[in-house]
């Protein structure tokens, strides 16, 4: 008899920790086992999966994966019972095993836009009706220095430029002059071959996501750092918004779903509001990074979305009641003040109750020794994060200003 399991595809830099909590739901839920797939085992993912299995996410092997990560459940005697693609690359393999167990998930055509951000641009171009206030985004694929050049000039001068198949900020760039594009496209040499995208650059706009899983939905309000590279430091869930622009950025994010894949279970689709108007960045076809599901359980009542997605995954439930706020929400990322060495971190819960600040959570990612840059390129070049609640969303920023300063400062350099 075989043993049921729930199958994680993928996952983004450290996000193994989501992972875990997945595990202790798929247990005490449905007493399953948890399986990850990965394109490389990492020294810790046996502590968090019952069994990990390597598998490549490359398009033109995944048949050859499906049926190598199929050979490999057979052999430990597990049979999936929900697929749970957690990474913008493991998408079209998470689709084509839900198609092969016959379970709950976009299909395997639908799923090409989950990595191929193209994709998703060239059905809202074709689509034949958008939301009230809905702009379409101009974007082209270019394959050389030339072809940049060209089309930004062709854009006026500026452009917004990133790879095609990537996420978490990764190679996201402003071109604010012709005279960058050479350096940029040095910069975004690892993406050539994947494809590089070139867009119109919205400018005075803020940012938000519109988050789903499994029915339920919130719009997540997002900080990005302003300059060449652009990186989210700071969420806030939900965002504090008035009706107008909330029924504006929902009707926006209902559109992306259902112009790619309606039967998706978890999507995070970033989006740009402006006076009267969105315009959407991309989509995602999996659960927000940055820990936005934590914020939302710490916002919402009685809400954890972890478990709902592994319901939908194992019997299609959806649950489209509206949900009940409590709280505002809120992750800072802490980044270094100056470029050099690591020499020391302070006590980030002690600041905390020095400024008078409940944390919930303060923690680093570097460690004494590392080296460090002031100019954040992505998401990876922060040096922790701290994640904080209130009932009042101006308290909530306030706090997490004061207090990522003041442990910024306190972050001994050299």
């Amino acid at each position: 008899m075989s043993t049921p399991c729930f199958v994680v595809v993928g996952y983004n830099n450290v996000r193994i920790y989501d992972v875990e909590k997945m595990r202790k739901e798929a247990l005490k839920n449905f007493d399953a086992k948890m399986v990850l797939i990965t394109e490389k085992k990492g020294a810790t993912d046996d502590e968090f999966a019952d069994l990990v299995v390597e598998a490549s996410f490359d398009s033109e092997r995944l048949h050859q994966s499906l049926c190598s990560v199929s050979d490999a459940l057979a052999k430990s005697g597990l049979l999936p019972v929900g697929i749970l693609p957690f990474s913008d690359r493991g998408v079209p393999l998470g689709a084509l095993l839900a198609e092969s167990f016959s379970l709950h998930g976009a299909t395997p055509q639908q799923a090409l836009a989950g990595l191929d951000k193209q994709i998703f641009r060239q059905l809202d171009a074709q689509s034949v009706s958008h939301p009230a206030g809905y702009r379409t985004v101009t974007s082209q694929q270019v394959s050389s220095l030339e072809d940049l050049i060209s089309r930004v000039k062709e854009l006026g001068g500026k452009a917004f430029i990133k790879p095609a198949k990537e996420g978490n900020s990764r190679g996201c760039q402003v071109i604010e002059s012709v005279e960058d594009c050479q350096a940029v496209w040095l910069s975004l040499t690892p993406y050539h071959e994947a494809g590089v995208l070139v867009e119109t650059l919205i400018e005075s706009a803020s940012e938000f996501s519109w988050d789903y899983v499994a029915g339920k939905q919130w719009i997540t309000e997002k900080h990005t750092t302003q300059g060449h590279y652009r990186a989210e430091y700071q969420q806030v869930v939900p965002a504090c918004l008035s009706p107008e622009d909330e029924s504006l950025l929902r009707h926006a994010g209902e559109h992306m779903r259902h112009l790619v894949s309606p039967q998706n279970g978890a999507w995070h689709n970033e989006i740009f509001l402006l006076p009267g108007a969105t315009a959407a960045v991309e989509t995602n076809m999996r659960p927000a990074g940055m820990h936005i599901w934590d914020l939302a359980m710490l916002s919402f009542e009685n809400f954890n979305p972890w478990q709902l997605w592994l319901s939908w995954a194992a019997q299609g439930t959806v649950a489209s009641e509206p949900l009940r706020q409590t709280h505002y929400a809120g992750i800072r990322m802490l980044r270094a003040r100056q470029s050099g060495t690591l020499v020391s971190l302070p006590d980030g819960k002690k600041l905390a109750e020095e400024l008078g600040i409940s944390a919930h959570q303060v923690k680093f990612s570097a460690k004494p020794g590392d080296m460090l840059n002031d100019e954040i390129k992505s998401n990876a070049d922060f040096i922790g994060q701290i994640i904080l609640r209130d009932t009042d969303h101006a308290q909530l920023l306030n706090s997490l200003n004061a207090l990522a300063t003041t442990i910024e400062n306190a972050a001994e350099i050299e």
